[in-house]
C-alpha cells in the first residue's frame, strides 16, 4: 500500500509523469510495430501467396492419395487440386498445342482469376473477377488462342473427344507460368470433364497439384502428418522456393522490418533511461527523508521496485491499446489505398507487448535508480553533498542482457541485431569522443562572440557532461532515423530497378530462322524496341572434364546459344570474350559459364564441357566466368557458346519484348502471321510483383514514421532534463535585468550548436553503419548519400534548437519572482 501511495503522490506532483509518459509512448510505439509487422508480413504472405494459388501445394506425375482429403479437413486447411498437361486443342480445320489447366471446385484457394468477354481486355470496366470455375461443359480461354483458332466466344472448340463451349477469356490468373506455359496458349476447364477428354492415357506427361491453405500453424501441422506419407515423386512447394526472385525481394522487406523493430526499441529503451535518470535526481531528498525516519535501503529499493512494477503494469496497457488503435489506423490506410485486408495478428505480438514494459523498466530505468537506496539521510541537510551515481558493472550488464532480449524477441533477427548493437557501442564511444573534442573548439570560437553566443556556450560549457550526454543522444537517435530513412530509399530504388517500368513482359519463343528477318521488321513497323534475337539449342551437360557431373546441381536441360555480343547486363569476371580469346589447341569451340553456377558445378577455366543435345554428343572448352542479372527480365543464359559453335543443331531462336496494355493486341497479328511463335506473357506475374512491392514500401514508410514518434520522444526527454536547473539560471538573470530576447536567442544557439554537432556526428556514423548494413545485411550496391551530408547537421540544428526552445519556453516565461521563492 506505501508504494501505491508514493506512486499516486508522484505522479499528483507529476514528478513521475515524464517516465510513464515515456513508457507508455515506447510501449506504444514497440506495440504498433509488432503488431503491424506481424500482420503485414501475413498479408504479404497471402499475396504473394496468390501466385502459387494457395499457401503450400504439393506437386507430383500422380493424383495425391484420397486419405490426405480426410487428414486436411481434420487440421482445418482448405484444399483443392489442380493438373497441368499439353494438349492440341481443334476447332474445325485449325489446331493448336495449348496448355491445359484442369480446375476442380473452390480454385484458386489464394488470388483470384479476372475474365472478360474482350479479348486482351485492359480497361477495367471490361474485366470481372471470376466466381468460381469454368462451368462443366465450357472452357475458358487464353485470348491469343481465338485467333490461333480463327474462332470467337461462344463458339466450340474440341479437347481430346470433348467438345466445350469457349465461355469467357482468361486476363489473369495465379500461376499463370504453370509447367506447360512454354507449351502455347492457356485454357481452363472443370475437373468434371478431364475423364471426357480421354487425353490422360498411361504414360501421359501431367503434372498434378494439390493446393492448400489455411492458417500457418495448422498448414505446417498438415505437411507434419503428410511428410512421411509423401514418395519420391512428390514435392512440396511454397512461395520460397516456387518464386525465388519475389522471394529475395520480400526477404529484403522482412530484413527491413526487422531493423525497424530494432531501432524502435532502441530508440523508446533511450527515452526510459533518460527519463528514469530525471526521476531520479528529484527524488535524492526524498530517499534522504525516508533514511532519516528510519527506512533501510532494502526497503526504499523494494518501495521503488514496486512502484515500477505497478507504474509499468499500467503503462503497458495503455501503450498496447494506443499501439492497437496506431497499427489499425494503418491497416485501414492500406485497405482503402489497395482495398487489401490485412491478416490478423498472432497472440504472440499481444503477450510480448505487454511484457515489453516491466521488461524495458528493469533493463532500462532501474540502473538509474540504483543509487537512490544508497543516498545518506545527511544529503537532507547538506544539499551540495555529492553523491556516487555511478553503475555497477552488473547493472549495466542487465541492461545489456535486456536489450539483447529484446532485439531477439521483436527483431527475431539475433545476427542482424548484434549487427546493429556492435555498432552502436562503437558509434557511442566516438560520438562522445567527438562531442568532447567539438565542445573545446565551440568554447574558443566563442570567446570572442556576441553576447548571445557567449551566453549559449557558457551554458553548454556549465553543463558540459549533460551537453556530451545531449549530444550523443542526439546524435544516435538522429543516426537510427537517417540509416533507416536511406535503407528504405535504397530498397525502394534497388526494387524499382529490378522491375523497371519498360522492362520486357513478353518472351518470344520458337522463332524460325527464315523468319526472324520479317519478324523483327513487324516489330519495327509497330514501334516496338527490338531486343537482341538469341540462337537457341536445348541441351543437357553430362561431364566435366571427362568426368560425369554432380546429379544434384542442373539437372535438366538448359537452353545453349552463342552470340558475339555480350549483352548489358553480362559481365566477364574472368578469362576472355571471343575477341580476345582463343582456345588451347583450336579443337575445341569456346564456352562462357554464368559464375555460380560454375562454383556449383566445380567448373574450372579450361574445363572440357561435354553435352547431349538431343541424342548427339557436343564438346567445349570453358573461356569465361560471366555475371548476370536474371532480374532483368531478358534472355539471359547459362552457357554462352562462340559465334557458329552450335549452328548444325538446328537452332530456333527467342527473344523478349515490351508491350505496353495498349499495344496487348500486337500478339493478335503477330500469331496469326506467325501460329508457330510461342507467346510467353510475363506481364500478369511482373504486375502481381510490383503490386506486392508497393504494399512492402509503403508499409516500411509506415513503420518509419513509427520509428519517428520513438526519435522525437528521446529528444524531448534529454531536453527537458535541464528545464529546472534552467528555470533558476533564466530567473536569476531576469532578477539582474537580463532581456527576455537575449534569453530567447541564448537557448536558440545554444541547442542550434548541439543539434548541428550532433547532426554531423550522426551522418558520419550512419554512413559507417550502412557500409555494414548494405555489404553484409542486405547485400545491396555501396554508395554514399552527398545529400544527407549536407542537409541533415543543418536540419538537425533547426529542428533540436526549435525542439529546445518549445521545450525551455517555461523556464523563459515564468516570472523571476516565482523562480526565486521556488529555490529557497
Amino acid at each position: 500500500m506505501l508504494a501505491w501511495q508514493l506512486l499516486w503522490r508522484n505522479w499528483r506532483s507529476g514528478e513521475i509523469k515524464l517516465l510513464a509518459v515515456a513508457l507508455v509512448l515506447a510501449v506504444t510505439v514497440v506495440s504498433a510495430i509488432a503488431l503491424f509487422t506481424d500482420r503485414l508480413e501475413g498479408t504479404l504472405l497471402e499475396q504473394s501467396n496468390s501466385l502459387l494459388g494457395a499457401d503450400r501445394l504439393i506437386k507430383s506425375n500422380q493424383p495425391h492419395q484420397p486419405a490426405w482429403e480426410a487428414t486436411a479437413e481434420a487440421e482445418g486447411v482448405a484444399h483443392t487440386r489442380v493438373a497441368h498437361f499439353a494438349s492440341m486443342v481443334y476447332a474445325g480445320d485449325e489446331m493448336h498445342l495449348a496448355a491445359v489447366k484442369v480446375v476442380a471446385e473452390n480454385y484458386p484457394l489464394r488470388g483470384y482469376i479476372d475474365v472478360s468477354n474482350t479479348p486482351f481486355a485492359t480497361d477495367t470496366s471490361l474485366i470481372e473477377r471470376a466466381q468460381g470455375v469454368p462451368a462443366a461443359g465450357e472452357v475458358w480461354v487464353d485470348s491469343r488462342l481465338l485467333p490461333l483458332l480463327n474462332i470467337e466466344l461462344g463458339d466450340a472448340l474440341q479437347v481430346g473427344e470433348q467438345t466445350l463451349q469457349a465461355s469467357k477469356v482468361i486476363i489473369s490468373e495465379p500461376d499463370a507460368s504453370g509447367p506447360f506455359s512454354m507449351m502455347g496458349a492457356r485454357i481452363i476447364l472443370n475437373w468434371q470433364d478431364l475423364a471426357q477428354t480421354r487425353v490422360i492415357q498411361p504414360g501421359s506427361r501431367v503434372e498434378y497439384q494439390w493446393l492448400l491453405a489455411g492458417d500457418n500453424a495448422d498448414v505446417a501441422s498438415l505437411m507434419t502428418l503428410l511428410e512421411p506419407r509423401l514418395s519420391d515423386h512428390d514435392e512440396v512447394m511454397d512461395i520460397e522456393n516456387a518464386q525465388r526472385r519475389l522471394q529475395g525481394t520480400l526477404q529484403t522487406g522482412r530484413q527491413f522490418l526487422v531493423l525497424a523493430a530494432i531501432m524502435g526499441v532502441l530508440l523508446a529503451g533511450v527515452a526510459i533511461a533518460l527519463a528514469a535518470r530525471q526521476f531520479a535526481e528529484r527524488h535524492v531528498n526524498q530517499v534522504a527523508l525516508l533514511k532519516s525516519l528510519g527506512a533501510s535501503s532494502q526497503r526504499i529499493r523494494r518501495l521503488y521496485c514496486l512502484q515500477l512494477l505497478m507504474l509499468a503494469g499500467i503503462a503497458s496497457m495503455i501503450g498496447l491499446a494506443l499501439g492497437v488503435s496506431l497499427q489499425a489506423l494503418i491497416a485501414q490506410a492500406v485497405l482503402s489505398l489497395y482495398q487489401i485486408p490485412m491478416a490478423a495478428a498472432g497472440a504472440t505480438p499481444y503477450i510480448l507487448s505487454l511484457l515489453s514494459g516491466p521488461l524495458a523498466l528493469v533493463g532500462f530505468a532501474l540502473p538509474s535508480l540504483w543509487f537512490l537506496p544508497g543516498v545518506p539521510p545527511i544529503k537532507v541537510l547538506r544539499q551540495e553533498l555529492v553523491l556516487d551515481k555511478s553503475a555497477m558493472g552488473w547493472q549495466i550488464g542487465m541492461a545489456s542482457l535486456v536489450l539483447v532480449i529484446l532485439v531477439g524477441v521483436f527483431g527475431r533477427d539475433l545476427l542482424l541485431g548484434f549487427t546493429v548493437l556492435a555498432a552502436l557501442a562503437v558509434v557511442g564511444v566516438l560520438t562522445a569522443a567527438m562531442a568532447l573534442a567539438l565542445l573545446t573548439m565551440g568554447k574558443k570560437a566563442g570567446a570572442q562572440a556576441g553576447s548571445r553566443w557567449r551566453l549559449a556556450l557558457a551554458s553548454i560549457q556549465r553543463r558540459r557532461g549533460a551537453s556530451v550526454l545531449q549530444v550523443v543522444v542526439f546524435a544516435t537517435a538522429i543516426m537510427l532515423l537517417l540509416t533507416l530513412t536511406i535503407v528504405r530509399t535504397s530498397l525502394i530504388e534497388e526494387w524499382q530497378v529490378k522491375v523497371p517500368a519498360d522492362a520486357p513482359n513478353h518472351f518470344l519463343i520458337n522463332i524460325a530462322p527464315s523468319e526472324v528477318a520479317d519478324f523483327k521488321q513487324l516489330l519495327m513497323d509497330d514501334n516496338l524496341r527490338v531486343e537482341p534475337l538469341y540462337p537457341m539449342v536445348r541441351g543437357r551437360l553430362t561431364h566435366i572434364d571427362g568426368e560425369p557431373k554432380p546429379d544434384d546441381t542442373l539437372d535438366r536441360e538448359a537452353s545453349l546459344t552463342w552470340t558475339d555480343q555480350l549483352a548489358d547486363d553480362n559481365e566477364i569476371v574472368a578469362g576472355k570474350w571471343w575477341n580476345e580469346w582463343s582456345g588451347a589447341d583450336g579443337e575445341l569451340p569456346g564456352v562462357s559459364v554464368e559464375q555460380e553456377v560454375a562454383q556449383r558445378l566445380g567448373i574450372e577455366l579450361g574445363s572440357r564441357l561435354t553435352f547431349s543435345i538431343g541424342g548427339l554428343i557436343a564438346e567445349a572448352q570453358v573461356a569465361s566466368f560471366r555475371t548476370l542479372e536474371w532480374e532483368s527480365l531478358r534472355p539471359n543464359f547459362y552457357f554462352i557458346f562462340e559465334p557458329g559453335a552450335l549452328s548444325d543443331y538446328s537452332p530456333m531462336y527467342m527473344t523478349s519484348v515490351y508491350l505496353p496494355p495498349e499495344k496487348k493486341r500486337f500478339i493478335n497479328t503477330l500469331l496469326t502471321r506467325y501460329p508457330t511463335i510461342v507467346v510467353l506473357e510475363l506481364d500478369r506475374i511482373i504486375n502481381q510483383i510490383r503490386d506486392i512491392v508497393a504494399q512492402v514500401s509503403d508499409g516500411v514508410g509506415m513503420v518509419l514514421v513509427m520509428v519517428l514518434l520513438g526519435g522525437c520522444l528521446v529528444l524531448i526527454a534529454a531536453v527537458t532534463g535541464s528545464i529546472e536547473a534552467r528555470k533558476q539560471e533564466a530567473g536569476l538573470l531576469r532578477a539582474l535585468g537580463a532581456p527576455r530576447r537575449l534569453l530567447v536567442g541564448s537557448i536558440w544557439i545554444e541547442f542550434a550548436l548541439l543539434g548541428f554537432c550532433a547532426g554531423l556526428i550522426a551522418v558520419l556514423a550512419a554512413e559507417a553503419l550502412l557500409l555494414g548494413l548494405q555489404v553484409f545485411v542486405f547485400e545491396i550496391p555501396v554508395q554514399p548519400h552527398y545529400i544527407y551530408w549536407l542537409l541533415t547537421p543543418v536540419l538537425s540544428a533547426f529542428f533540436v534548437s526549435s525542439l529546445g526552445a518549445l521545450s525551455c519556453r517555461q523556464s523563459v516565461t515564468t516570472p523571476p519572482a516565482t523562480v526565486l521563492r521556488e529555490a529557497l
